[in-house]
Protein backbone atom coordinates (compact mmCIF):
# COMPACT_ATOMS: atom_id res chain seq x y z
CA UNK A 1 0.00 0.00 0.00
CA UNK A 2 1.50 3.27 -1.13
CA UNK A 3 1.98 6.00 1.52
CA UNK A 4 -0.49 8.81 1.27
CA UNK A 5 0.81 12.38 0.97
CA UNK A 6 0.36 14.43 4.11
CA UNK A 7 -2.75 16.52 4.33
CA UNK A 8 -1.78 20.16 4.56
CA UNK A 9 -3.89 22.78 6.23
CA UNK A 10 -5.09 25.48 3.85
CA UNK A 11 -3.07 28.70 4.12
CA UNK A 12 -4.50 31.28 6.48
CA UNK A 13 -6.17 34.09 4.58
CA UNK A 14 -4.03 37.21 4.42
CA UNK A 15 -5.30 39.93 6.67
CA UNK A 16 -6.67 42.86 4.76
CA UNK A 17 -5.14 46.25 5.44
CA UNK A 18 -7.42 48.58 7.38
CA UNK A 19 -9.50 51.01 5.33
CA UNK A 20 -10.23 53.54 8.10
CA UNK A 21 -8.62 56.92 7.77
CA UNK A 22 -8.90 60.69 8.03
CA UNK A 23 -12.50 60.67 6.82
CA UNK A 24 -13.50 58.65 9.88
CA UNK A 25 -11.65 61.12 12.09
CA UNK A 26 -13.53 64.05 10.53
CA UNK A 27 -16.83 62.21 11.01
CA UNK A 28 -15.98 61.92 14.70
CA UNK A 29 -15.05 65.61 14.96
CA UNK A 30 -18.11 67.03 13.21
CA UNK A 31 -20.47 64.40 14.58
CA UNK A 32 -19.24 64.88 18.13
CA UNK A 33 -19.44 68.67 18.08
CA UNK A 34 -22.82 68.59 16.35
CA UNK A 35 -24.19 66.23 18.99
CA UNK A 36 -22.69 68.30 21.81
CA UNK A 37 -24.21 71.50 20.36
CA UNK A 38 -27.61 69.85 19.92
CA UNK A 39 -27.62 68.62 23.52
CA UNK A 40 -26.58 72.06 24.79
CA UNK A 41 -29.36 73.71 22.76
CA UNK A 42 -31.94 71.28 24.13
CA UNK A 43 -30.66 71.88 27.66
CA UNK A 44 -31.06 75.63 27.24
CA UNK A 45 -34.55 75.19 25.84
CA UNK A 46 -35.74 72.84 28.57
CA UNK A 47 -34.06 74.54 31.54
CA UNK A 48 -34.59 78.16 30.53
CA UNK A 49 -31.15 79.00 31.94
CA UNK A 50 -29.11 81.78 30.36
CA UNK A 51 -25.87 79.97 31.15
CA UNK A 52 -25.17 76.29 30.69
CA UNK A 53 -25.09 74.66 34.11
CA UNK A 54 -22.47 72.19 35.27
CA UNK A 55 -24.85 69.30 34.59
CA UNK A 56 -25.58 70.68 31.14
CA UNK A 57 -21.86 70.95 30.38
CA UNK A 58 -21.37 67.35 31.51
CA UNK A 59 -24.17 66.03 29.31
CA UNK A 60 -22.92 68.07 26.37
CA UNK A 61 -19.40 66.67 26.88
CA UNK A 62 -20.81 63.16 26.79
CA UNK A 63 -22.31 64.03 23.42
CA UNK A 64 -18.88 65.03 22.12
CA UNK A 65 -17.31 61.85 23.44
CA UNK A 66 -20.08 59.77 21.90
CA UNK A 67 -19.20 61.13 18.48
CA UNK A 68 -15.47 60.49 18.95
CA UNK A 69 -15.80 56.99 20.36
CA UNK A 70 -18.62 56.11 17.99
CA UNK A 71 -16.55 57.06 14.94
CA UNK A 72 -13.62 54.98 16.21
CA UNK A 73 -15.76 51.92 16.94
CA UNK A 74 -17.62 52.07 13.62
CA UNK A 75 -14.37 52.58 11.70
CA UNK A 76 -12.79 49.58 13.41
CA UNK A 77 -15.75 47.26 12.87
CA UNK A 78 -16.54 48.25 9.30
CA UNK A 79 -13.07 49.00 7.95
CA UNK A 80 -10.56 47.34 10.25
CA UNK A 81 -9.84 44.27 12.33
CA UNK A 82 -12.92 44.82 14.47
CA UNK A 83 -11.15 45.48 17.76
CA UNK A 84 -9.92 48.78 19.16
CA UNK A 85 -6.88 47.03 20.61
CA UNK A 86 -5.64 45.79 17.23
CA UNK A 87 -6.67 48.76 15.13
CA UNK A 88 -5.77 51.62 17.47
CA UNK A 89 -3.62 50.11 20.22
CA UNK A 90 -6.18 50.44 23.02
CA UNK A 91 -4.39 48.20 25.48
CA UNK A 92 -1.94 48.58 28.35
CA UNK A 93 0.33 46.98 30.89
CA UNK A 94 0.81 47.52 34.61
CA UNK A 95 4.18 49.11 33.88
CA UNK A 96 2.37 51.88 32.02
CA UNK A 97 1.24 53.32 35.35
CA UNK A 98 4.76 54.18 36.50
CA UNK A 99 5.92 55.57 33.17
CA UNK A 100 2.73 57.59 32.78
CA UNK A 101 3.02 59.19 36.21
CA UNK A 102 6.68 60.10 35.66
CA UNK A 103 5.94 61.61 32.25
CA UNK A 104 3.01 63.66 33.56
CA UNK A 105 5.15 65.06 36.37
CA UNK A 106 7.97 65.89 33.94
CA UNK A 107 5.59 67.77 31.65
CA UNK A 108 3.99 69.68 34.52
CA UNK A 109 7.24 70.57 36.31
CA UNK A 110 9.67 70.98 33.40
CA UNK A 111 8.07 71.20 29.97
CA UNK A 112 5.22 73.62 30.65
CA UNK A 113 7.38 76.08 32.65
CA UNK A 114 9.94 76.00 29.83
CA UNK A 115 7.26 76.79 27.24
CA UNK A 116 5.96 79.66 29.36
CA UNK A 117 9.48 81.03 29.76
CA UNK A 118 10.23 80.86 26.02
CA UNK A 119 6.94 82.53 25.06
CA UNK A 120 7.06 85.21 27.75
CA UNK A 121 8.72 87.84 25.49
CA UNK A 122 5.79 87.47 23.07
CA UNK A 123 2.85 86.74 25.36
CA UNK A 124 3.83 87.93 28.81
CA UNK A 125 2.36 85.80 31.59
CA UNK A 126 -1.34 85.39 30.71
CA UNK A 127 -3.78 83.84 33.16
CA UNK A 128 -4.96 80.52 31.74
CA UNK A 129 -6.66 78.82 34.68
CA UNK A 130 -9.75 81.03 34.92
CA UNK A 131 -12.26 78.68 33.22
CA UNK A 132 -11.07 75.70 35.26
CA UNK A 133 -11.27 77.69 38.50
CA UNK A 134 -14.81 78.78 37.62
CA UNK A 135 -15.69 75.14 37.01
CA UNK A 136 -14.21 74.14 40.35
CA UNK A 137 -16.24 76.84 42.11
CA UNK A 138 -19.42 75.22 40.77
CA UNK A 139 -18.35 71.64 41.49
CA UNK A 140 -19.07 70.68 45.09
CA UNK A 141 -19.57 67.26 46.67
CA UNK A 142 -20.73 64.69 44.13
CA UNK A 143 -20.24 67.22 41.33
CA UNK A 144 -16.54 67.44 42.20
CA UNK A 145 -16.25 63.65 42.18
CA UNK A 146 -17.92 63.61 38.77
CA UNK A 147 -15.50 66.26 37.55
CA UNK A 148 -12.52 64.17 38.68
CA UNK A 149 -13.91 61.11 36.89
CA UNK A 150 -14.44 63.17 33.76
CA UNK A 151 -10.97 64.71 33.55
CA UNK A 152 -8.98 61.75 34.93
CA UNK A 153 -10.86 58.84 33.34
CA UNK A 154 -13.28 59.84 30.60
CA UNK A 155 -11.28 62.50 28.76
CA UNK A 156 -7.94 60.61 28.70
CA UNK A 157 -9.47 57.39 27.36
CA UNK A 158 -11.64 59.07 24.74
CA UNK A 159 -9.05 61.58 23.55
CA UNK A 160 -6.19 59.08 23.41
CA UNK A 161 -8.33 56.65 21.42
CA UNK A 162 -9.37 59.43 19.05
CA UNK A 163 -6.18 61.48 18.64
CA UNK A 164 -3.38 58.97 19.29
CA UNK A 165 -5.39 56.02 18.01
CA UNK A 166 -7.61 56.85 15.03
CA UNK A 167 -5.98 60.11 13.90
CA UNK A 168 -2.31 59.30 14.51
CA UNK A 169 -2.47 55.85 12.93
CA UNK A 170 -4.41 57.22 9.95
CA UNK A 171 -1.67 59.80 9.43
CA UNK A 172 1.08 57.19 9.82
CA UNK A 173 -0.31 55.33 6.80
CA UNK A 174 0.21 58.43 4.65
CA UNK A 175 3.07 60.40 6.22
CA UNK A 176 6.44 59.83 7.89
CA UNK A 177 6.20 59.35 11.63
CA UNK A 178 7.54 62.82 12.43
CA UNK A 179 4.89 64.46 10.24
CA UNK A 180 2.13 62.26 11.68
CA UNK A 181 3.21 63.27 15.20
CA UNK A 182 3.25 66.96 14.27
CA UNK A 183 -0.15 67.02 12.55
CA UNK A 184 -1.89 64.99 15.27
CA UNK A 185 -0.34 67.20 17.97
CA UNK A 186 -1.51 70.41 16.28
CA UNK A 187 -5.02 68.96 15.94
CA UNK A 188 -4.97 68.09 19.65
CA UNK A 189 -3.87 71.60 20.57
CA UNK A 190 -6.50 73.27 18.38
CA UNK A 191 -9.21 71.06 19.85
CA UNK A 192 -8.46 72.53 23.28
CA UNK A 193 -8.92 76.17 22.39
CA UNK A 194 -11.11 77.88 24.99
CA UNK A 195 -12.86 81.15 25.75
CA UNK A 196 -9.76 83.01 26.92
CA UNK A 197 -7.96 86.17 25.80
CA UNK A 198 -5.85 85.65 22.69
CA UNK A 199 -2.51 85.51 24.51
CA UNK A 200 -3.83 82.88 26.92
CA UNK A 201 -5.35 80.84 24.08
CA UNK A 202 -2.02 80.82 22.24
CA UNK A 203 -0.16 79.68 25.37
CA UNK A 204 -2.68 76.90 26.05
CA UNK A 205 -2.69 75.67 22.47
CA UNK A 206 1.11 75.68 22.16
CA UNK A 207 1.48 73.89 25.50
CA UNK A 208 -1.05 71.21 24.62
CA UNK A 209 0.38 70.80 21.14
CA UNK A 210 3.76 70.00 22.70
CA UNK A 211 2.08 67.65 25.18
CA UNK A 212 0.21 66.01 22.31
CA UNK A 213 3.46 65.47 20.44
CA UNK A 214 5.01 63.81 23.50
CA UNK A 215 2.00 61.52 23.87
CA UNK A 216 2.11 60.66 20.15
CA UNK A 217 5.79 59.70 20.33
CA UNK A 218 5.01 57.56 23.37
CA UNK A 219 2.16 55.81 21.53
CA UNK A 220 4.38 55.10 18.51
CA UNK A 221 7.33 53.81 20.55
CA UNK A 222 5.20 51.46 22.69
CA UNK A 223 2.62 50.48 20.08
CA UNK A 224 -0.20 50.90 22.57
CA UNK A 225 -2.24 53.64 24.23
CA UNK A 226 -1.84 52.54 27.84
CA UNK A 227 1.14 54.80 28.66
CA UNK A 228 -0.37 57.87 27.00
CA UNK A 229 -3.73 57.32 28.71
CA UNK A 230 -2.06 57.17 32.14
CA UNK A 231 0.11 60.22 31.40
CA UNK A 232 -2.89 62.16 30.12
CA UNK A 233 -4.98 61.16 33.13
CA UNK A 234 -2.29 62.16 35.63
CA UNK A 235 -1.62 65.43 33.80
CA UNK A 236 -5.30 66.38 34.07
CA UNK A 237 -5.61 65.15 37.64
CA UNK A 238 -2.53 67.03 38.85
CA UNK A 239 -3.88 70.23 37.28
CA UNK A 240 -7.31 69.93 38.89
CA UNK A 241 -5.99 69.00 42.31
CA UNK A 242 -3.41 71.80 42.26
CA UNK A 243 -6.03 74.42 41.41
CA UNK A 244 -8.47 72.97 43.92
CA UNK A 245 -5.92 73.09 46.73
CA UNK A 246 -4.44 76.51 45.90
CA UNK A 247 -7.55 78.30 44.67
Amino acid sequence: MEPQPPVLDPPAPASRPPRWGLGDFLVGVFGGYALASLIAALWYALSGDEELSLAGQAVSQIGLWTGMVGASVVASRRKGAGTLAEDFGLRGRWSDIGSGVVLALAVQLLVLPAIGFLLRPLLGAPEVSGPVEDLLDKAQGLAFAGLILSVAVGAPIVEELFFRGLLLRSLQRRLPNWAAVAVSAVAFGIAHGSALPLDAVVLVMVSLTVFGAILAVLAIRTGRLGPSIVAHACFNLFTILYLALTG
